[in-house]
């Protein structure tokens, strides 16, 4: 988890353009020219920077939402 690439995209994009640059990686298999990542890794990315903006747009300050979610993560590995 790259706290600091999920915090930009969630701050730079909204939930549907994340979905639709997810859904862009998913058909292409490949990520835009500007990102050095690995598809995996980026779309893993636009997954969780979705997942953070939807609690921001509820309302919920962006440090508090990445600190929501990863929590939520967490738990799933616990």
């Amino acid at each position: 988890m790259d706290i600091k690439s999920i915090k930009a995209l969630a701050t730079q994009h909204t939930a549907a353009e994340l979905d639709g640059m997810a859904e862009a990686v998913e058909s292409s298999g490949s990520t835009p020219p500007d990102v050095s990542k690995d598809p995996g890794e980026y779309l893993s990315d636009l997954l969780q920077a979705k997942e953070v903006r939807v609690l921001v747009d509820e309302g919920t300050p962006l440090n508090e939402a990445v600190r929501a979610f990863s929590k939520r993560v967490r738990g799933t590995f616990d």
